[in-house]
């Protein structure tokens, strides 16, 4: 057995998982706004009782290293780097945006876009495709105005940026049955991203299931929380772009722990402390006066 923990912090759901391979032992992730530096240890625990196994047993630790909330991903990361420390194994930070990525599974063709708001009309955002078995980055992680994201995919005009591949294989599948949701027209699964799904907000988790995936839709947006510019990219792209529900996208652990497992991220390997001090989190647009409290000057990346 494989035993990884993993969890995150970096957005206002928390998600822990127990993860064995492709087996989830155990699982929990928040329908609510929780206040992660209470609410972490007592999931965690109450994870390993559910899952009968003893803390001892973990043999790899995976934490989202964002982007997203400052406060968040600075407490998942801090507790990943004890854990790890005090159970000498190794931990493995993967970026936010590409565990969003892994929603729509190996083999669907188009371009995926993984995008976390930022407010004011921009988002973290990052551009990924499948080839084969690997999920390739087209476009760097940074913040861009969405609208100006939307104008460069509708006008072809993306150039590669980063565009090192990721090991990656079935954890994306693992997720979503192997993409059984795939069939259904891309129009359909447009229209119900646009709210005509089960339950009439931006989309349901459900509809997406059912027909999000096809081989017809060039490009499919990856978004939590839900971006307000939807509308603007159904107006430019139509059924050729499927907006994948946030109540999908939301953070799920085992979905981390998934893309560890495939070589999406960054590993420190066991009783490193040098690595482990070293390792820093991606902040999303921290503000001046959290920087501050953080000691961290104008740092913050």
């Amino acid at each position: 057995m494989m035993l990884t923990l993993a969890f995150d912090t970096s957005a206002l759901p928390l998600s822990v998982a127990l993860v064995d391979g492709e087996h989830i032992l155990a699982e929990w992730t928040a329908a609510a706004r929780l206040n992660h530096a209470e609410a972490l240890y007592p999931a965690l625990q109450a994870l390993f009782d559910r899952a009968g196994v003893a803390k001892r047993s973990v043999q790899s630790i995976v934490v989202a290293r964002g982007p997203g909330s400052y406060t968040g991903v600075r407490i998942g990361v801090t507790a990943a780097k004890a854990l790890a420390y005090a159970l000498g194994v190794p931990l493995t930070g993967v970026s936010s945006l590409a565990a969003l990525a892994l929603a729509v599974p190996p083999g669907v063709s188009g371009r995926i876009v993984s995008l976390i708001d930022a407010r004011r009309g921009r988002a973290y955002a990052a551009v990924y495709r499948w080839d084969g078995d690997r999920l390739v980055r087209e476009r760097a992680e940074g913040v861009i105005e969405v609208a100006a994201l939307v104008a460069e995919l509708a006008d072809g005009g993306l150039r590669a940026v980063g565009d090192a591949p990721f090991g990656a294989g079935a954890g994306g599948a693992g997720e979503n049955g192997g993409g059984k949701a795939a069939g259904a027209s891309a129009r359909e699964a447009a229209g119900a991203a646009a709210g005509e799904g089960d339950d009439g907000a931006f989309a349901g988790a459900a509809s997406a299931r059912r027909g999000a995936f096809t081989p017809e839709a060039p490009i499919y947006w990856v978004a939590y929380p839900e971006v307000p510019e939807g509308a603007a990219v159904r107006a430019a792209f139509g059924a050729r772009a499927v907006l994948v529900p946030p109540a999908w996208a939301a953070p799920r652990a085992a979905r981390l722990a998934w893309a560890a497992r495939y070589g999406l991220g960054e590993a420190v390997p066991p009783g490193d402390v040098a690595a482990l001090s070293a390792y820093r989190p991606v902040y999303l647009l921290a503000s001046a006066p959290e920087r501050a409290r953080a000691g961290e000057g104008g740092g913050g990346r």
